[in-house]
């Protein structure tokens, strides 16, 4: 099977997709030849080093790879007069443009069985000049429309898919509603390297990252968007005895002056904000952690519904006790006092209840922590990969492939 994965994304890049392109690819590859196209971006200062994916991002396997040109200036929106908002959509508007006008004489001379993306004008380009009837054209649904515009979009493109994968229940169901065939859809979440987590011990990563011997050390790793909720667990600082410490792991220079300065206001002083550190270094840091915390906003479609973050499945893996917000998304994985403590989202208050108790409680920790790790068992990639394949599968001749075959 020819399988041809398109994204306009940096590649490598800092943030969480990158990470769930490649290891999603990277799973497929046991199956299928699996090559990415991506846009040709300007990258981050510390990623422009990276050469070696494989080893970056500590993928199984290599995966193909090709950049397509694209005019990225996004390095000179807070040089611009227009506002940061303004100055950002005239750039992305341009960069996505670019990249996909490059992409059409690409997409002219290929031939492939499948062409997989996450973005929807690429699915709708993909129709457009007919890859649909030379192989079959699927898109992996993140989150759903709310413009007019991108509702119209949705409705013409959707029908025409050959498949559709949505991360939740819930981000289905709203697609379901735009006359797509039922058999043609999936919920697939998703997935962690779980081999990856688990292997270093609590006090050797302690000792290894600097953390005080005595201290509680609550965790957070991501990105630092609004409707992460990290505002709130940086409230919840002043709720939490002074031997306790968050640290507050990822984040863009465009989130991070932010956050600073949430850190430097009264009652914060025992938030730690860490930055970005590569992938591989992830499991450290969780290891590191006494509690995990996942405090997403309720105030989004996009935080209450649609997402599935991979530091869920992180989180599990690692085998530390979890706080996460009680939203719609998140219970479709982890169940409250079964593989995590659930609290009202938005509610600082909340978060150190929730810390305290996990404290006073070393036995109801540790239950929560080795029941997340066995559930974290059911989301791994090459299980995603696998459950993909059989989506894409579904009209095809059941020989064509063997799955768990390596090419």
């Amino acid at each position: 099977m020819n399988f041809l994965y398109l994204t306009n994304s940096r590649l490598p890049g800092e943030k969480a997709h990158a990470i769930q392109i490649m290891k999603t690819c990277a799973a497929l590859a046991a199956h299928a030849d699996v090559r990415i196209i991506h846009a040709r971006r300007s990258n981050r200062p510390w990623l422009r080093s990276v050469t070696d994916m494989r080893a970056f991002y500590d993928l199984p396997r290599d995966v193909s790879r090709r950049a397509i040109p694209s005019l990225d200036f996004f390095h000179l929106v807070p040089r611009l007069s227009l506002g940061s908002s303004g100055a950002y959509r005239i750039v992305f508007a341009i960069q996505m443009l670019t990249y996909h006008l490059a992409l059409i004489p690409l997409l002219l001379r290929s031939r492939a069985d499948v062409y997989y993306t996450r973005d929807s004008l690429t699915a709708a380009l993909l129709i457009m000049i007919g890859k649909d009837k030379t192989g079959k054209v699927f898109f992996e649904a993140h989150s759903f429309p709310s413009s007019r515009m991108g509702l119209a979009l949705q409705r013409w493109l959707v029908p025409r898919l050959d498949g559709l994968i949505g991360l939740t229940e819930l981000l289905v169901q709203r697609y379901l509603e735009l006359a797509i065939p039922p058999r043609t859809v999936a919920v697939i979440a998703d997935a962690v390297d779980i081999d990856a987590f688990g292997r270093r011990r609590n006090a050797e990563a302690r000792q290894e990252l600097g953390v005080g011997q005595n201290d509680f050390l609550v965790m957070y790793v991501g990105q630092m968007y609004a409707w992460k909720g990290v505002e709130t667990l940086v409230e919840a600082a002043a709720f939490l005895p002074v031997d306790a410490r968050i640290w507050l792991v990822g984040g863009t220079p465009e989130e991070l002056p932010r956050i600073e300065k949430l850190v430097r206001e009264p009652g914060a002083g025992q938030v730690k904000l860490v930055g970005y550190v590569p992938p591989t270094q992830i499991p450290t840091y969780l290891a590191a952690a006494d509690v995990l915390a996942l405090p997403n906003s309720g105030r989004t479609p996009v935080s209450r519904y649609y997402t599935s973050p991979l530091k869920l499945f992180e989180y599990m893996a690692a085998e530390r006790p979890i706080i996460a917000s009680d939203l719609p998304a998140l219970r479709e994985i982890i169940t409250n006092e079964e593989t995590a403590l659930l609290v009202p989202p938005d509610d600082a208050n909340a978060i150190a209840a929730a810390v305290e108790r996990l404290r006073a409680d070393p036995a109801l920790a540790r239950r929560l922590a080795v029941n997340a790790r066995r559930a974290a068992a059911a989301h791994t990639w090459e299980q995603r990969a696998i459950r993909i394949l059989e989506l894409i599968q579904r009209d095809d001749d059941p020989v064509s492939l063997r799955l768990g075959a390596q090419p």
